[in-house]
């Protein structure tokens, strides 16, 4: 059985992106001749926006090749059931605390978003599931540290004793960045990641989850979503004496980039020498050379004007002094140094 794993495209009226990158998932879908498509939660970013927009899924999903497998995340919920006519290829999992379907002879039980902790009812899964399907946040010390700050990964919390041996194949819906992928015990599991660039942190290439199995072996593949814009955040630290420096290698890094599904987002941080709003208008006007090359360019300036400060000669030869140092250590030297000068040569 070959299957195409997805999540989160978060689908809003008035918003095209979504829906252009679902219906190129569905034309490879039909391409590369899968049995199955799973889209593991949040096909829409609100149950109001799923009202808008059914019957246009419905014919999408008439027009495909395969049937496809969907289940309620977090922003979605209400989006489903009984009542909700997605058309004859979708399957839903809507039933609480979970629903088994034997396509062929691989055996899936989904997981629908549930306010409560996934451990309540894992306990009660069948023995020899193949593949299960949820969407919520594993807590895997392994990566889930740099998530804590992000609100999303406080729904439906899964621990990895959870999932180990559970199924064979775990499709997961709900962390937007990366893909993921784990294992535990004989337990695959995998995040496809949103196929879509949701907000900055989505910044590598879009994916899907390309998966074959059968009664002997489990291999995933992770591909990449032609279609899909992402974003790529590069970091300038500007320092006195630097600043026409930095503004040059901004300009060779936007030149540099010929891959026009890239979205930049350039963030400049330090110190100066001159006068700020002098400064924020030359990487304005850097900004609006490149802007019509992409489809998106953010520019996020976070810099501090020096200038009474730097034009003190020791000062001056202070920072002389730091020329050799890694800038992030430089940036946090100026940050401790410069206000004690300027509280001391006030």
């Amino acid at each position: 059985m070959k299957i195409l794993h997805t999540a989160d495209l978060h689908l809003r009226k008035g918003h095209d992106a979504g829906i252009e990158v679902l219906s190129w998932l569905v034309g490879k879908a039909g391409e590369l001749e899968v049995d199955a498509c799973i889209i593991a939660g949040d096909l829409f970013d609100s149950d109001t926006d799923a009202t808008l927009m059914r019957q246009k899924l419905r014919n999408l999903f008439d027009s495909a090749t395969c049937k496809f497998i969907v289940l309620p995340g977090n922003h979605d919920e209400n989006s489903y059931g009984p009542d909700f006519d997605y058309g004859r290829n979708v399957i839903q999992f809507t039933e609480k605390p979970f629903r088994l379907v034997e396509i062929g002879d691989i055996r899936i039980c989904g997981v629908p978003y549930q306010h409560n902790k996934f451990s309540e009812f894992a306990k009660g899964f069948p023995a020899e599931i193949d593949i299960l399907v949820a969407h919520g946040t594993i807590y895997d010390p392994s990566y889930i540290f740099s998530l804590l700050d992000d609100p999303e990964t406080e729904y439906m919390p899964i621990f990895p004793p959870d999932l180990q041996d559970t199924a064979r194949y775990v499709a997961m819906g709900h962390l937007h960045a990366n893909h993921v992928d784990l294992t535990y015990g004989k337990t695959r599991v995998v995040y496809p990641g949103s196929p879509i660039a949701l907000d900055k942190k989505c910044d590598s290439e879009r994916s899907y989850a390309l998966v074959e199995i059968d009664r002997a072996r489990v291999e995933v593949n992770r591909c990449g979503i032609e279609r899909a814009q992402y974003w790529l955040t590069r970091e300038f630290f500007v320092y006195p004496d630097a600043e026409e420096r930095i503004l040059t290698d901004i300009e060779e890094f936007l030149e540099g980039i010929d891959n026009l599904r890239i979205m930049p987002n350039v963030v400049v941080r330090g110190y100066i020498g001159d006068k700020e709003t002098k400064y924020l208008e030359c990487l304005e006007s850097v900004r609006e050379k490149f802007e019509k090359k992409f489809a998106r360019l953010d520019f996020v300036p976070n810099i501090q004007s020096w200038e009474r400060v730097i034009s003190n000669p020791m000062v001056k030869r202070f920072i002389a002094k730091t020329n050799d140092l890694e800038d992030s250590i430089r940036l946090k030297v100026f940050e401790i140094c410069l206000p004690i000068f300027d509280r001391v040569l006030k």
